[in-house]
């Protein structure tokens, strides 16, 4: 019987500690100061409970609008979609900030990760670019607002990142046109890619290629500019020996039929 009541006891000790820590737990944001509220939300964020983190950033920012703490409750609401990898979210809540608050000190932060939210929902090449664009615009925006940032050479990374895949998926499309015999249309796609992608990887042989096809369409004073552009631009290339050798040909052909 002892052993009984004893358990009951127990039992219901255990209940009550259980509702006295639960009780603990329950915060209630209107009877702290906006720093607090901000303070509590952060801690949040900081442990990585980003869901958590966004749902009480969004309270804080709904308690206390026009405050002190406005500015940066809501770059971190808008960095929590960003973890949460809800980027199109993420975008809109950076934008709310640098269009409310423009002179805070935020806001070249927001502008960069407004960068990286399209950089991250950009697709590989051979699909649509339309985020690719969007990052490298919002990344040179960025570089004309903020010249002397410390994220520079970070944006400069991604802008290239970004312009390295644009190139690709012009230059594979080249490629594309050339197997299937569309030489003349092979020929702007080549050119797209020297023109306006002239420090990617494929470049160079983008200027190759073009020489190789013009030469196709009987163009041969076109190809050897071609070749020797390669060759000017990027003597080091494994493809400028050969372009040596392509100019070799054409010269000594262009020598034999004159003579």
């Amino acid at each position: 019987m002892r052993k009984k009541i004893f358990y009951v006891f127990s039992f219901i000790g255990l209940i009550l500690w259980i509702a006295a820590g639960c009780s603990r737990q329950v915060v209630n944001l209107r009877e702290m100061t906006p720093e607090d509220q901000f303070a509590y939300a952060k801690k949040i964020y900081d442990r990585g409970n980003y869901d958590k983190a966004r749902m009480q950033f969004a309270m804080v920012a709904m308690n206390n609008p026009g405050s002190v703490i406005s500015d940066k409750t809501q770059f971190y609401l808008a960095d929590s979609h960003y973890h949460l990898k809800e980027y199109i979210q993420a975008i809109a809540e950076f934008e709310r900030l640098i269009r409310s608050l423009p002179q805070s000190p935020y806001v070249d932060d927001a502008r960069y990760k407004i960068g990286m939210c399209y950089f991250r929902l950009s697709p590989g090449y051979a699909l649509d670019q339309e985020y690719t664009y969007k990052a490298i615009s919002q990344f040179e925006q960025f570089l004309d607002e903020h010249p002397d940032s410390e994220l520079r050479l970070e944006v400069e990374k991604r802008i290239h990142e970004s312009r390295e895949k644009l190139a690709k998926k012009e230059f594979k499309t080249a490629e594309l046109y050339r197997k299937m015999g569309y030489i003349r249309a092979a020929v702007i796609s080549y050119e797209n890619v020297t023109r306006e992608f002239t420090n990617s990887s494929f470049c160079a042989e983008a200027y190759y290629r073009k020489g190789e096809c013009l030469l196709r369409m009987g163009e041969s004073d076109e190809a050897e500019t071609s070749f020797e552009t390669l060759i000017r631009r990027f003597p080091d290339s494994t493809l400028a020996g050969q372009a040596e050798r392509r100019l070799e040909t054409i010269r000594a052909s262009r020598k034999s039929g004159t003579e």
